[in-house]
């Protein structure tokens, strides 16, 4: 009797929610949850030149992004205070391929506000990268994967 593969999607990304939008019981991007897709940052009563709405969308677009051109990538949104969820995804993504020190040390900067997780490891800051670098550096790695 052979067991059945187990299914993991092909690359899992957290996108961990800037400080300006970690609010409890919203979407996606901090907010209230219209249709389970988080508002514009106009409709929130943001000042659309303020820093909170710009980290807002710039999470609302990279996760919008990520789930319209690479379906096949488990994407999360997961506010930095959510360590019962971080610390043991990461430490047990890293851990496997880079050892119990590498896995550590990405399990220090995975509660980071704003950080962007590829297979556990940090690749940035949103606010760094924005939306478009996210993408291609997801792209990059599925490649690499096949």
């Amino acid at each position: 009797m052979t067991t059945p593969p187990v299914l993991r999607p092909a690359l899992r990304v957290v996108l961990v929610r800037p400080w300006t939008d970690a609010t409890v019981g919203g979407g996606c991007c901090g907010g209230p949850v219209s249709d389970g897709v988080c508002l514009e940052p106009a409709d929130l009563g943001w000042d659309v030149g303020s820093h909170a709405s710009v980290a807002g969308e710039q999470l609302a677009e990279t996760w919008r992004r990520l789930r319209a051109e690479l379906p096949e990538v488990d994407v999360q949104v997961v506010g930095s205070g959510n360590t019962a969820y971080l610390l043991p995804t990461v430490f047990g993504a890293v851990r496997p391929r880079r050892g119990v020190r590498a896995a550590l040390h990405a399990v220090s900067q995975a509660t980071t506000a704003g950080a962007v997780l590829i297979e556990g490891e940090r690749i940035g800051l949103l606010e760094d990268l924005g939306p478009d670098e996210v993408v291609e550096e997801v792209r990059r790695r599925l490649l690499l994967r096949t």
